[in-house]
């Protein structure tokens, strides 16, 4: 009974993990750089970003994706992406996803990056 009761307190307390900054769609002109922010309460599970449903990874440094960086304060649940020097390549879906721990569940967050081309062919 008494574990029970414990159970009905300590859930009554409790707060599901959720994006205090959602991330937003941006358009960015070729060369520039784009920065998708993403910053999650509550956190308990693992921040990654992912491009056209490609799960980039958990990691600040992205492999195979010298441009993008994971950045930001983990201890404030702040993951943004940054891309430097933006080409047509990184007009894309993305998406901040976090992972379950625990009583969490998993939560996701897309933005579409367009990337506009420097020069206007006629």
């Amino acid at each position: 009974m008494y574990r029970q009761y414990w159970l009905l307190v300590s859930a009554a307390g409790f707060q599901q993990q959720y994006f205090r900054v959602v991330p937003r769609s941006l358009r960015v002109q070729e060369g520039s750089e784009a920065v998708l922010e993403c910053a999650v309460a509550n956190l308990a599970g693992q921040v990654q970003w992912a491009k056209d449903g490609f799960a980039l990874g958990f990691s600040s440094v992205i492999p195979g994706y010298p441009r993008y960086t994971m950045f930001g304060d983990r201890r404030h649940g702040v993951y943004n992406l940054r891309i430097v020097n933006a080409t047509l390549v990184d007009d894309a879906e993305y998406q901040c996803q976090v992972g379950p721990a625990q009583m969490h569940k998993v939560i996701r967050a897309n933005a579409t990056l367009t990337v506009i081309c420097k020069y206007l062919v006629i």
